[in-house]
């Protein structure tokens, strides 16, 4: 028999936000922290969630989010406007105007400093530099305004169409995209914005002998002489005086090269000379960074990209490389190094360089082909170690394992013959994470040799994934949050946040499709640094700013809805409680749903709420705040009026200029009235 509790019995409950979307299971079964709606919101690793941080253009000039701006107090005459560049006529301060009130000019991209003194544009007066005063809401739009005029000055990579690959290496992001005409250009970010890489040359080589020229050499044959950067050894030794292959230079003075012997610096017979293109547009590239010698100075970038011979670059020069036995088909779309062995992939064809010799694809330098039986579509090195060795070979319908040391030991183990994985979805980030049809999955590797498991991890948002699985562009990892993302060509995404095991799948939608991106280290292994490319040739920076390079970021949320395990009890809500993180200015508007939406039931509106924290200073203590892992943490209630047999909260932001905001849970206030009839 069902006892209705007493309606003046007051509870609460806390709920944790976690566990993501889910559009799949039966509603109420569903925990409360779920979401059953969501863009733009990703679960923090420690738990809650937060609004996205965004995105901006990126090209090497100033970064839009490192953007300050400056108050000056002035009388403001009509002649001078937004986007204006003011002087000041005693300092020689110029700055560039973001921003005009009655009594002020702001300014950003400032040099020098203005006094109290008459401009030279305009004839206006500065009365001084206001240091104080301003609103942080004030602060937030200046900032963004600040940043606006700093992204105005990041142009996209020259060419036309898609970014093709983007790359960062040794500080330095890298390129590639079509030229408007024919073939693809390389270019390097600088202080000064993109520059084109320059490609040198490369002069076959036959029946060399004696001794290896180093690196650094000059290289003679009468006149024509050049500055050797790289020896390619395609096959023999010099030992033996068969060394065949290519020399590799910048420029080459009174050239070229033409086929008769050197004459100084290497005993030798040149075949021909060719300058170092990359001829057929729209590859699609993917890199790896790799050391075949040991040293910390051959740390250098290989690629390739399914239209074109791969390549190795060492932040100056180009090579391609030549897999000879592949002749018109040298095209390779997915590159590995494992073992000291560079690997390339020719459909279903997986193929390896001699030991440490990235250039010889000869059988007698340890070459050789491993057939797939299926398109490959990419390489996962799984951990091991000195005695240990796995490597995952991706096709799109199924997956070996690669078991062994080198050629002598390897095995090739039929995985799965039903699991296999999407072009551009692999990712290693302690485990593998990859999409195949039937979503996302794992490869998880056990300490026992050969003791593998799969699972697929997406089955709370199989319906999602199913009208996206033919989309895919592109995944990426995030060290710093613990995410495999994976994108797809309509801008999506997904964010999939991962702890000992997975903890939230949250969809993303950006104005600008990730087609290609990186995700890397900076020297010494400090900040982690995320590329993307796009279809309008811009490169992007993720995880920088406050919107998606200038346009809002537009943010909801909507939980599952909570019947607090009082099942078909009418309940009568009070008060919602929050706990909230933030590191800036921001907005909420906050609301909530009762009775799954019941047209019965009277609905309440939204209400705006303003997250106003800032970092405080040392020693400084602010009523209603502390701080949590370095970052304000406040707290924010909101009446709640109204019954039902349950309820489920909403969250909603769309602007340019909030601070990403984190909500770790919910106190909610209610109490129990009757069964529902």
């Amino acid at each position: 028999m069902s006892i209705n509790p007493p309606a003046t019995v007051q509870k609460v409950d806390f709920i944790l936000f976690h566990g993501g979307l889910d559009s799949e299971s039966v509603p109420v079964t569903i925990l409360p922290g779920f979401a059953r709606s969501a863009q733009n919101w990703e679960e923090d690793n420690n738990g809650g969630y937060k609004t996205l941080t965004g995105y901006q253009a990126f090209d090497g000039q100033t970064e839009p989010h490192l953007a300050t701006y400056t108050v000056l107090i002035a009388t403001i005459p009509g002649s001078i406007a937004v986007g204006d560049t003011i002087t000041g006529a005693t300092s020689a301060a110029t700055g560039k105007v973001i921003a005009i009130t009655s009594t002020t000019f702001v300014i950003t991209k400032y040099s020098g400093t203005f006094v109290a003194e008459s401009l030279t544009t305009g004839g206006a007066a500065i009365g001084g530099v206001s240091t104080s005063g301003t609103s942080r809401l004030l602060a937030a739009q200046y900032t963004n305004l600040a940043a606006d005029a700093y992204r105005a000055d990041i142009a996209a990579v020259p060419g036309s169409g898609n970014i093709l690959g983007v790359q960062y290496y040794k500080g330095t992001v890298y390129a590639f995209r079509n030229t408007v005409t024919t073939g693809v250009k390389m270019y390097k970010s600088t202080i000064a914005g993109w520059q084109e890489v320059v490609f040198g040359y490369e002069v076959y080589f036959s029946s060399a002998s004696g001794t290896q020229p180093a690196e650094g050499a000059t290289i003679t044959q009468g006149a024509v002489s050049g500055t050797l950067k790289r020896v390619c050894i395609e096959s023999g030794t010099f030992a033996a005086g068969t060394a065949a292959g290519r020399l590799i230079f910048l420029t080459i003075t009174s050239g070229p090269f033409t086929a008769a012997a050197l004459t100084g610096g290497m005993t030798g017979t040149i075949v021909s000379q060719a300058a170092i293109t990359i001829p057929n547009q729209s590859g699609r590239y993917k890199f790896v960074i790799a050391n075949f010698t040991g040293s910390v100075d051959t740390i250098r970038m290989y690629g390739c990209d399914g239209a074109n011979r791969g390549f190795e670059f060492d932040g100056t020069t180009f090579i391609p490389i030549n897999n000879s036995g592949m002749g018109a088909d040298d095209k390779p779309t997915n590159i590995a190094v494992h073992r000291n062995y560079l690997f390339f992939s020719y459909f279903g064809s997986v193929q390896y360089s001699g030991l440490g010799t990235p250039f010889n694809w000869t059988v007698i330098s340890g070459a050789n082909e491993i057939g797939a039986s299926d398109t490959v579509t990419g390489f996962a090195v799984q951990p091991g170690s000195s005695t240990v060795a796995t490597m995952a070979i991706y096709c799109r319908n199924r997956t070996y394992l690669l078991y062994g040391n080198d050629p002598t030991t390897w095995e090739l183990i039929n995985y799965s013959e039903t699991t296999g994985a999407i072009d551009n979805s692999i990712q290693v980030i302690g485990q593998t994470y990859v999409m195949d049809d039937r979503g996302i999955e794992s490869l998880t590797t056990a300490q026992e040799f050969g003791n593998f498991s799969d699972a697929t991890i997406s089955q709370r948002i199989t319906s999602l994934l199913q009208t996206k699985r033919n989309l895919v562009t592109d995944s990426h990892i995030a060290r710093d949050k613990q995410q495999y993302r994976v994108f797809f060509s309509d801008g999506s995404g997904i964010y999939c946040t991962l702890g000992k095991k997975i903890q939230s799948m949250m969809p993303v939608l950006f104005p600008n499709p990730v087609l290609c991106s990186c995700s890397a280290e900076t020297s010494g292994g400090g900040e982690e640094v995320i590329f993307f490319g796009s279809s309008n040739g811009f490169v992007y920076q993720m995880e920088r700013g406050t919107s998606f390079n200038g346009t809002e970021i537009d943010a909801f949320l909507y939980l599952v809805f909570n019947n607090l395990k009082t099942y078909r009890v009418i309940n009568r809500y009070r008060r919602m409680s929050f706990e909230i993180v933030t590191d800036g200015y921001s907005e909420i508007d906050l609301g909530y749903d009762l009775g799954y939406s019941s047209t019965e039931i009277s609905q309440p509106g939204l209400e705006t709420r303003v997250i106003d924290t800032t970092p405080p200073k040392w020693g400084e203590v602010k009523g209603g705040e502390f701080i949590w892992d370095g970052t304000p943490l406040t707290t924010m209630s909101l009446a709640v009026r109204g019954t039902g047999e349950n309820i489920a909260l909403k969250l909603l932001s769309n602007s340019d200029y909030f601070a990403p905001v984190k909500f770790s849970g919910m106190f909610l206030e209610y109490s129990p009235m009757r069964q529902k009839r």
